[in-house]
């Protein structure tokens, strides 16, 4: 997803208008419009402004493309040396947990599945969990 429509998105999650947002984070509401429908690009202090406007860290509005099987993999890959994720014999992903980031990655995963339940039984809202991932992006 685009930085622009990154940025929409979590506006809307936040429920700001643009000008609130160009208020907040210091930018005219006429940039934020442009931003948003990708006529222009921020500034990396325009964005860590916004950024910090939407309460996310600025990592939370960098463009990202994992659109293939390929690229998938290519993530998994990285993850692999990092935390000691590798493939299962019946195509799942397992950890080695002896594997440095292991404990690390294993408690990540523990929270996602909680904000998963939450979500399910009504404790959080779908807008309350695109906000909680975004709040993890690194």
């Amino acid at each position: 997803m685009s930085t622009g429509k990154k940025i929409k998105e979590l506006r809307k999650l936040r429920k700001m208008t643009q000008a609130q947002l160009g208020e907040a984070s210091g930018v005219v509401e006429g940039a934020i419009r442009n931003y948003e429908r990708e006529v222009r690009t921020p500034s990396e202090e325009q964005l860590e402004k916004i950024a910090a406007a939407l309460d996310v860290p600025v990592t939370a509005l960098e463009d990202y493309e994992i659109d293939s099987a390929r690229a998938a993999l290519e993530a998994l890959f990285r993850m692999e040396d990092a935390f000691g994720i590798a493939p299962g014999p019946d195509g799942t992903i397992a950890i080695d947990h002896k594997a440095k980031g292991a404990k690390k990655l294993t408690q990540a995963l523990k929270a996602w599945s909680r904000a998963l339940a939450d979500v399910e039984s009504g404790k959080m809202t779908e807008a309350e969990y695109e906000l909680w991932k975004a709040s993890f992006r690194a």
